[in-house]
């Protein structure tokens, strides 16, 4: 047992001293074009351009990669749900949705860092996170005139 440990804790040196930290990525990033909304992606889902989702080319479908904007230190976190980018110098290409939050949809492109968020993800609490309804309903809001006062009395 003693044997397996020092096997193990040589390879964990080993792999550190290359400066580089296991699941992390920093290179530039896309948004999916519009085109592609509604049609099917590489792992069998259908791309909604507003969910919070990616395409990567190794990681598996269904990691969790949390997408921080270089420029701003804007964070999200995406569900890889497909393959790509396609194009060379990409690392990541995430939703109309998730390009919006990060705040480079008007520029198209964003250096950004990727990394895996380990363990599982309760989706619910994503929800809290990126809320699709606003805080307050003002449909269901019921304005009463403005009083008038008189100040002569």
């Amino acid at each position: 047992m003693p044997f397996r440990l020092v096997h193990i804790l040589l390879l964990l040196v080993a792999f550190a001293g290359k400066g580089e930290v296991w699941g992390q990525e920093e290179g530039l990033a896309s948004y999916y074009h519009n085109r592609f909304h509604g049609r099917k992606a590489a792992s069998g889902r259908v791309h909604d351009a507003d969910e919070l989702v990616a395409a990567h080319r190794t990681y598996p479908f269904g990691t969790f990669l949390r997408v921080t904007n270089l420029a701003n230190m804007k964070r999200v976190i995406v569900c890889v749900t497909d393959r790509g980018p396609f194009r060379k110098g990409r690392i990541i290409d995430v939703s109309v949705g998730a390009a919006e939050l990060l705040g480079f949809k008007k520029k198209g492109l964003a250096r950004v860092r990727i990394e895996v968020v380990p363990g599982k993800i309760d989706l619910s609490l994503l929800d809290l996170l990126y809320p699709k309804i606003p805080f307050l309903e003002v449909d269901h809001l019921r304005v009463k005139p403005p009083y008038r006062i008189d100040l002569k009395k």
